[in-house]
Parts: structure tokens; C-alpha cells; sequence
């Protein structure tokens, strides 16, 4: 009977260690995500063919604008962290904004033309961040990334994220 007991004691501590080990893998720092992740591979055959000068600059041009056009279907729903630069798309009465665009680099969107359309990520962050803290700050953005397309008299975008949470990149 002790040994039943026992043995029933060891599987409870190990269910509870487990749970307790799931709950920290949860609550851990999702991986980075880098830019770059966000555009399918490039194809090496069509840049040694543009740098043996068997295609045209043109073609090549098409071909960057292609690429910038199609997601990466295997991150939708990727808890990720990325670090970026929020560009106001919206501006509540206290100044505050729920609706950004989240770029790869400074004055991204500002001017024209705009990234490619999985080179942004809109946010929605429902709590909002003041306009002044965004644009001209670096953040890390942490949440899961979906693959859903958006379009604004801004730009086309390819992804889309609710944050968990925006702070400052440190």
C-alpha cells in the first residue's frame, strides 16, 4: 500500500512539475522575428542571372516587387517579439493612437514609396500608444503575427498583429 502511494505521489509531483514547467514555457519571451523572416527566399538563379546581366533591370524590379507581395504562411499565428517603428494611422482626441503601422526603419510610410506589403505589420493595440512616444522611437513589439492582408489610403500591408505589449527597444 505504501509503494501505491508512493508511486501515486511521484506521478503528482511530476504532473505538477510539468504544469509548472508549461506555464513558465508560456509566460517566456517569444522568439525574435526579424525582418527579413517576413519574405519568402530569395531565388540565388534569378540573382546569378541578374548579376551574369541575363535578365533586366527591369525584370529584376518585378521580380523584388513579387517577392514583396507574398507572406510567409508558416507564421501565421506566431507568438513573436520584433523590434520596428510605429507609424500613426489613426489619432484619438487624447492624442493617443490604436491603429499603426509597425515599419522596419525610421520615417517608413512617411514619404513615398512605401515598404513592401510584408514589410509592415498593422497593429491594432486597443489601449493606444501616444502619437509623441511613436514614430520617432524604436519599440519591441511582442504578440502573435497572422497572416491577413490590409489595405489603407497608405499602403497594402500583409500581416497583422494585437500586441501583447509595445515597449520601448532597449
Amino acid at each position: 500500500m505504501i509503494t501505491v502511494i508512493k508511486h501515486c505521489l511521484l506521478l503528482l509531483l511530476s504532473a505538477v512539475l510539468c504544469a509548472g514547467q508549461m506555464a513558465w514555457a508560456q509566460d517566456a519571451q517569444p522568439p525574435e522575428l526579424s525582418w527579413i523572416e517576413l519574405s519568402p527566399p530569395v531565388d540565388e538563379e534569378v540573382v546569378r542571372q541578374y548579376e551574369a546581366g541575363e535578365i533586366s533591370d527591369d525584370e529584376a524590379t518585378a521580380y523584388v516587387e513579387k517577392l514583396g507581395n507574398i507572406a510567409v504562411q508558416s507564421l501565421d499565428n506566431s507568438r513573436v517579439r520584433i523590434p520596428g517603428f510605429l507609424v500613426p494611422l489613426n489619432v484619438n482626441e487624447d492624442q493617443s493612437s490604436t491603429e499603426l503601422l509597425l515599419v522596419p526603419t525610421f520615417g517608413a510610410c512617411i514619404h513615398v514609396p512605401p515598404p513592401p506589403p510584408n514589410q509592415s505589420i498593422f497593429i491594432r493595440f486597443p489601449k493606444g500608444i501616444k502619437v509623441t512616444e511613436a514614430a520617432y522611437t524604436p519599440y519591441w513589439v511582442e504578440g502573435t503575427i497572422k497572416v491577413e492582408k490590409n489595405e489603407s489610403e497608405y499602403t497594402a500591408v500583409l500581416y497583422a498583429m494585437t500586441p501583447e505589449s509595445i515597449v520601448e527597444y532597449e
